[in-house]
């Protein structure tokens, strides 16, 4: 009995430890088996390649694995790498079943020569390294390696550039015909010391280049490089994916594409040492004037308007000098704004200036506009230049609203002389008669003059008396028969409604209600403080003068000034008119 319980236990260990032999024998096989299933290749759709075209470097596994399972930082250093796509299929077929995943990243050669895709390990498993030859453009060209189905190509406007020239830069992208874009973006050129802008909207077109049909994308930019000496233009890049027709089919699949231009070396010239006055280099300036209202003479307190327009070619608006002008003492001078444009005309980029002064004379003579002189270096003739405006000469005369005071005193004085010169005509009998009787009359004026003298003196003591006691009622009887203001509640609405030329209108006729004693009022004549003068210029200076922007006019300044005035204005009395009339016609 005991031996067979013996016998069953041994049984039962060599049971246990044979199963836990052929467990172990079955996972080592299925481990050999999987390492020895992942296996990974490496390949390039093309070698040689161009240097500044890209390349497809594609990654095949077995099995399932991700992008992010290989390191593309080793790849850095000679190309530029562009996005990993993955694609994973599977199949089963008699009842096994198939893993096969794809990584495929898009590559660019920076410059030619001889470079090695490293071997790259995933897992375990190893890729083996590949050899790539870059060639240039040119090369592949005289090969017959450049049939590209997408290129870009730069190219810029002037060949000699000096420090602080705006120049061009063009590039364009050509696509063939059988290419079709998906997506994509153009970098713009970079350069160290400078400034590079893009002007104007892309311009689609269509050309033929060796027997095929290309779409072509051009865009510019404007670069101005600040420092003199050589200088590089790192050039555009296009990144995208397209998609390519093969003759009978439709589009196939959807590939990444970089593709980047040839880099530019420019040699940027100093300015010249014999220049004189602040640096500008073009080759087109021009000065213009106008003056509104445009006529032989002005009065004095009438607003000229003198709007100069400053015009250059190939620069940039924020490099346009100031205008400087020296204005005479005789005149005051209100400036607005500088308004600074952009344009291109006949493919030239042209920037303006346009300044605008409000001149008010407040002296009778001759008014001198002064000259303007801007000096610039022409870069075709190699020759500096002026942009010159001459001096205007302008009359002004008196305002029809002054008052001539006459010389009584001279007038009387006259009177008097010729007195003794009638006289000394007469002769002999004529000439004692004449003495007599002067001297009969004289007495008798006498008593009439001191007569008269105490009945005014008498009159001017009533008067006196009296006026005191209706001055008040005067007043009142001036205030209440006064016209209403029945203009201001529409002028305000113009004001804040910012309406330029409803406000102009309704201004003109508000003043003449408000000082109705003056014929034809002008700005200078009418009694108000220098902000509410300014800001009532710059409304007529942007309704009537050229080139200004009406819309853009704000009417809330000048409302918060003329709220001050009619506030501050008492109500004119018929005493207080000639006082007021020498404020505006000083002698």
């Amino acid at each position: 009995m005991v031996k067979a319980v013996q016998t069953h236990r041994r049984g039962y260990n060599f049971s246990l430890m044979a199963n836990i032999f052929i467990l172990a024998g079955l996972l080592f096989t299925l481990s050999s088996q999987a390492n020895a299933a992942l296996k990974i290749t490496a390949s390039v759709n093309q070698n040689p390649v161009v240097q500044g075209s890209s390349f497809i470097l594609e990654i095949r596994a077995n099995e399932s694995i991700s992008a992010s399972d290989w390191n593309s930082s080793t790849l850095l250093a000679n190309f530029v790498v562009g996005r990993t796509s993955s694609n994973s299929q599977s199949s089963y077929f008699n009842g096994k079943t198939t893993h096969i995943t794809t990584l495929t990243t898009v590559l660019m050669a920076r410059n030619t020569g001889a470079y090695t895709i490293p071997a790259f390990k995933i897992d375990g498993a190893t890729t083996q390294p590949i050899k790539v030859n870059v060639i240039s453009s040119t090369t592949a060209n005289s090969r017959g390696l450049n049939n590209r189905n997408i290129e870009l190509k730069v190219n810029i406007s002037n060949e000699t550039i000096y420090v602080g020239q705006q120049f061009i830069y063009t590039t364009t992208l050509y696509i063939a015909q059988n290419t079709k874009m998906q997506s994509g973006n153009l970098t713009e050129p970079t350069v160290t010391d400078g400034v590079v802008k893009q002007i104007g909207k892309d311009e689609n077109a269509s050309q033929i280049i060796n027997g095929r049909r290309f779409e072509t994308i051009t865009r510019q930019y404007a670069i101005t490089i600040n420092t003199a000496g050589t200088t590089t233009i790192s050039p555009t890049r296009f990144e995208g994916q397209v998609s390519t027709a093969k003759r009978g089919y439709r589009f196939g699949s959807v590939t990444p594409v970089i593709i980047q231009a040839d880099t530019l070396h420019l040699n940027i010239q100093t300015q010249p040492i014999d220049y004189q006055g602040e640096w500008l280099v073009s080759d087109f300036v021009q000065l213009v004037e106008e003056l509104q209202p445009l006529q032989n003479s002005y009065q004095q307190g009438e607003s000229i308007t003198r709007t100069i327009t400053l015009t250059v070619a190939n620069v940039d608006k924020s490099a346009l000098p100031d205008l400087a002008i020296s204005w005479p003492k005789t005149a005051k001078i209100y400036p607005d704004k500088p308004q600074f444009t952009n344009f291109a005309q006949q493919g030239t980029h042209f920037s303006q200036q346009v300044l605008s002064f409000a001149i008010i004379p407040n002296q009778i003579g001759e008014l001198t506009l002064p000259a303007l002189s801007i000096p610039w270096f022409n870069n075709k003739t190699q020759q500096q230049e002026w942009a010159t405006l001459p001096a205007k000469t302008v009359t002004i005369v008196a305002s029809e609203n002054s008052v001539p005071v006459e010389n009584n005193t001279n007038k009387q004085n006259g009177e008097t002389n010729s007195t003794p010169s009638l006289a000394s005509n007469d002769r002999g009998q004529t000439d004692i008669q004449t003495s007599s009787t002067a001297t009969t009359e004289s007495s008798i004026w006498r008593w009439l003059t001191f007569i008269f003298a105490g009945l005014w003196l008498l009159t001017c003591v009533t008067w006196f008396i009296l006026r005191r006691g209706t001055q008040q009622i005067s007043h009142q009887k001036v205030a209440n028969t006064a016209k209403p203001d029945n203009i201001w509640p529409q002028l305000e609405t113009a004001l804040k409604n910012n309406d330029a030329k409803q406000s102009s209108r309704l201004l003109h006729a508000w003043f003449k209600q408000q000082w109705p004693e003056i014929k034809d009022p002008h700005l200078a004549s009418l009694p108000m403080s220098p902000e509410c003068l300014q800001t009532c210029q710059q409304l007529l200076t942007c309704t009537y003068g050229k080139n200004t922007d009406v819309a853009n006019w704000q009417g809330q300044a000048l409302l918060a000034q003329l709220i001050k005035l009619r506030n501050s204005k008492p109500a004119i009395t018929k005493s207080q008119q000639p006082s007021i009339k020498t404020q505006l016609n000083p002698s």
